[in-house]
């Protein structure tokens, strides 16, 4: 279960019993587990721990699963949630419909139900981490590095920070002007060093990755 080894996880269910025996099996596989009796503790758990993936019971005391996911997602639609019941009821799996849930599990919890949950939560996870120019090549936002076929791409500090700024700014032209001061920092940066620097990193890169935009600066092009 190394898989699950870099995840919190937050298991908030209310029976004593059922939570002591499932706590067992998720301490053996997330890096850290926190747990919660109740769905007002959850919250407040979950407030303080930022766990990576919550795991609730609905029924329960104080607050239940569907009220503490509904409170939740009013600040966090990031953070992964599966629900667990005892029966499957229509009108709580109406409810859960609009909270983003990465799986509505019937009791009672197995490794046969619940690993593929868990395992679709933190592929949901690794996919938001990182940003995909094509199916070999990504971004990864968590130590902001270049993946080329599973293999960090090697490239100088100017590649790095010229690329950096580029995901920073996706959405717009980044012009001369910014790449002067985010990546030459204090140098002088002439168009012919910056094109230079370009060449070369474009033969690091994926055909067409970067835009030339005439007369303005350069843009990042995403296919996925």
């Amino acid at each position: 279960m190394d898989e699950f080894r870099d995840f919190t996880i937050l298991y908030v269910e209310d029976d004593e019993g059922i939570r002591a025996v499932n706590l067992r099996i998720l301490k053996r596989m997330f890096k850290e587990v926190f747990e919660a009796g109740d769905g007002l503790e959850g919250y407040r758990i979950y407030l303080e721990k930022k766990p990576d993936i919550i795991l609730t019971d609905i029924k329960m005391p104080k607050m239940d699963g569907i009220e503490l996911a509904k409170k939740i997602r009013k600040k966090d639609d990031r953070v992964k949630i599966i629900i667990s019941t005892a029966f499957s009821d229509e009108k709580y799996l109406l409810s859960a419909v609009e909270l983003k849930l990465e799986r509505y599990l019937v009791k009672p919890l197995t490794k046969r139900n619940l690993i593929p949950a868990l395992q679709k939560a933190i592929s949901s996870i690794d996919k938001e981490k990182k940003l995909f120019f094509d199916d070999n090549f990504y971004y990864n936002f968590s130590n902001e590095l270049f993946y080329q076929n599973g293999d960090e791409l090697q490239m100088t500090k100017k590649e790095l920070c010229f690329l950096r700024l580029l995901i920073k700014n996706k959405n717009i032209i980044v012009t001369y002007n910014m790449i002067e001061q985010e990546v030459w920092e204090d140098e002088y940066m002439s168009l012919n060093s910056l094109r230079t620097t370009i060449g070369f990193l474009r033969k690091k890169l994926p055909k067409n990755i970067i835009k030339n935009i005439s007369n303005m600066g350069y843009k990042l092009k995403i296919d996925s």
